[in-house]
């Protein structure tokens, strides 16, 4: 089944303790690349994360975004109660030496320094998180896959109505080509019989099938046809295909430019090469589908 380089897929996961939300997607390109933004806790496992996209996808870029929070309430501050006693005592004890009856005020010792620190998260269990992350870019991955698929179809559909329309034209091209020889032949005796009118030369019919049978050999365009056609099935058959096919869909289609190339450069008639144009324009836009292939 074809499948298209754009897609857009993501999942949600909450609870008490956490908030994890993430979104992947992604676009054309001739290879893989991967553009991971990852919460701090993460940094350090990006391999681990990227494994089953580079296990799924062979083609585009793909943009993947993790957001993670911890919903724990956690005191910013702790109270240093060492501390604390450690200032109580020495001013006691010097209240003692001076003979002083002031009582020592515990929102003056709140006051000191060293009495609160800087309060230390918990250490979160990076080994949980990651699991978590793996199980959720899993399912964003899946839904991005099927969209995927989706444009996939669409894209082959439409592929395979322009291969149906160039056979039709290759049809038609088949039909006049004979007749492209004939209308010269006819043009090369009036000719002739103009330019000796009144004069005693005598132009031989074997010069004239000779003449004309030189033409009609430059002018054969049964092998590019042919070739063409060839090449049409096997893109019929690569669009069938279970396999990642945008690269060869792109060889195709340059091998089907060639030979329609061709073509318009044999065909010397003007009904054949509005048809052939038709054809290359059939071919480009069939190109600029490839470029959305996987």
């Amino acid at each position: 089944m074809l499948k298209s380089m754009t897609g857009f897929g993501s999942a949600e996961y909450k609870d008490d303790a956490c908030m994890m939300h993430i979104e992947i997607r992604s676009v054309n390109n001739r290879f893989l690349k991967i553009d991971s933004r990852l919460p701090d806790v993460l940094q350090t496992f990006e391999n681990e994360i990227e494994r089953p996209i580079r296990e799924k996808i062979v083609r585009g870029t793909v943009l993947l975004n993790i957001n993670y929070h911890s919903l724990k309430q956690e005191s910013e501050y702790i109270l240093n109660t060492d501390k604390l006693r450690e200032y109580h005592k020495l001013l006691n004890d010097i209240k003692k030496e001076m003979g002083s009856r002031e009582r020592v005020s515990i929102n003056s010792l709140m006051l000191l320094p060293g009495i609160f620190l800087k309060g230390k998260k918990s250490p979160e269990n990076a080994d949980n998180i990651l699991s978590l992350s793996v199980t959720l870019l899993n399912q964003a991955l899946d839904k991005m896959l099927e969209m995927r698929a989706i444009e996939g179809k669409n894209l082959a559909k439409d592929i395979e109505q322009r291969k149906e329309f160039i056979l039709s034209m290759l049809q038609k091209i088949e039909m006049r080509a004979p007749a492209v020889a004939q209308e010269y032949s006819k043009r090369l005796k009036n000719r002739a019989a103009s330019l000796l009118a009144g004069t005693d030369i005598e132009l031989t019919d074997s010069n004239l099938y000779r003449e004309i049978a030189i033409f009609a050999e430059r002018c054969d365009i049964t092998e590019e046809i042919n070739r063409l056609k060839s090449h049409l099935n096997q893109l019929h058959e690569t669009l069938c295909s279970d396999e990642p096919t945008g690269r060869k869909i792109d060889f195709i289609v340059q091998e089907m430019f060639r030979e329609t190339n061709t073509m318009c450069s044999k065909a010397n008639d003007s009904i054949l090469l509005k048809d052939l144009v038709d054809v290359k324009t059939e071919i480009e836009k069939i190109r600029e589908q490839a470029f959305n292939i996987e």
